[in-house]
């Protein structure tokens, strides 16, 4: 059940960014997506699995996982084991018969490929031809994302830096603020770039607050943010990797802590600067809370997650001011400061407040004791009594994995959708 309550997250990301295109646009914005959605599922299972999670068997001892060992990577010849970088097994899960374990991993992964891949193709969705950004959304699906999502997620190179380098537990990204928003937060913004996206007249307020086309209710953002907020409780409860003794009441609290502490400043800010408050503006600000909180869920203290919310909800109308007005991105569905920046600030986040109480052995780091204190889990700045802060450790183990995914996904595509636009403007021969 859990695996098909987590494709409520792609669909709370449709009706969020829907609810920003204008009314003429929508439907043929949203059909697309749609369209993308079902090929994304298609081809992300055809290989972008395999890609991903072809070598989770070296790293998880499951039962099911034990056809899934061959990861590879040039650096392992060089720099020892722990540097893989994709994998090599699983192909065609969705069409080749295999156990069980293995088709509720590749169910419940399909939907956040996804969502990631969903975030550029609805950032071009309502101004972009159909066939360019289904071909877009298969690259993304096949090569790229997989990439990001072994790197973190598959027993790839940035969750493997706690052995390798000594860094902190290595990157940690419990519920997709990295691998999710980060890589389609940063995707969006190399595809409205690489298409040539460009502002050309002003469409924010003075309040840096964007004007969204006054057809539109605020009920789509509103009831796609408490759709999200479902779908990412069942996606950070319901992972088949996860630990089954997950502190399940602190993961649900800083959820709801976060997308409070987000609601709340984003709308406090514009209601300061505007005069009233607009709920278009609170439904992303709780929206960007839970992005932001979910790499760090079971490692933060409640106070923790509603500052971390809080400031992604802060940081929404001020990064959409500098998109907007400083990079003049068209940024019509204001993906990348709801998605992007909110998972980047979120990924950070960890470094500071983990606490240290949850995670012991994460990523095979720290199973007996770390940095000399037994029974010390992920740890950043602010750590419990008896623990010992992990900085700079843990810091850079984040920030490599922020480095890495979001260039990877903003390089990626740009250079896809740069190449698809031109070949589409390219005069047909006869």
């Amino acid at each position: 059940m859990n695996s098909l309550l987590v494709y409520l997250i792609p669909v709370g990301v449709l009706l969020i960014a829907a609810g920003a295109f204008e009314e003429r646009r929508v439907a043929r914005a949203v059909t697309v997506a749609m369209i993308a959605f079902a090929v994304v599922l298609l081809f992300y299972g055809l290989a972008g699995f395999a890609f991903q999670f072809g070598g989770v068997g070296l790293v998880n001892n499951a039962a099911g996982l034990r056809t899934l060992v061959r990861e590879w990577s040039p650096l392992d010849v060089v720099l020892g084991t722990g540097w893989g970088i994709m994998g090599l097994s699983g192909f065609g899960v969705n069409i080749i018969p295999t156990n069980d374990d293995l088709m509720n991993i590749y169910l419940f992964h399909a939907a956040l490929a996804s969502t990631a891949v969903l975030l550029p193709i609805l950032a071009l969705a309502a101004r972009v031809r159909s066939r360019v950004l289904l071909i877009g959304a298969i690259v993304l699906a096949v090569f790229f994302y997989p990439l990001a999502g072994n790197w973190m997620w598959g027993g790839g190179w940035l969750s493997q830096l706690g052995n390798t380098l000594r860094i902190g537990h290595g990157a940690v990204d419990f519920g997709g603020s990295a691998v999710l928003f980060i890589f389609g937060g940063f995707a969006a913004l190399g595809a409205l770039l690489g298409f040539g996206l460009r502002r050309h007249t002003e469409v924010t307020t003075a309040a840096n607050i964007p004007e969204f086309p006054s057809a539109h209710l605020p009920l789509l953002m509103i009831l796609g943010a408490f759709l999200f907020l479902i779908g990412m409780a069942a996606q950070t409860l319901g992972d088949p990797f996860l630990a089954k003794n997950s502190p399940t009441a602190q993961i649900l609290f800083n959820l709801i802590n976060a997308a409070t502490g987000g609601l709340l400043l984003a709308t406090l800010y514009g209601w300061f600067v505007s005069g009233e408050p607009a709920p278009m503006l609170a439904a992303r600000g709780a929206v960007a809370g839970i992005v932001a909180v979910a790499a760090s869920l079971p490692f933060v203290p409640s106070w923790a997650a509603l500052a971390i919310g809080g400031v992604a909800g802060l940081l929404l109308p001020l990064t959409t001011y500098v998109v907007d007005r400083w990079m003049r991105v068209d940024d019509e569905g204001l993906i990348v400061s709801t998605f992007g920046v909110a998972g980047a600030w979120g990924v950070i986040a960890l470094a500071v407040f983990a606490d240290g109480q949850y995670g012991v052995g994460w990523n095979k780091t720290g199973t007996n004791n770390f940095l000399g204190v037994s029974g010390q889990g992920v740890t950043g700045i602010l750590a419990s009594p008896g623990f010992v802060p992990d900085s700079p450790g843990q810091i850079e183990a984040q920030l490599f994995a922020l480095l890495a995914i979001a260039l990877l996904a903003f390089v990626s595509s740009w250079a896809v959708f740069f190449v698809l636009r031109h070949l589409s403007s390219a005069p047909s021969r006869a």
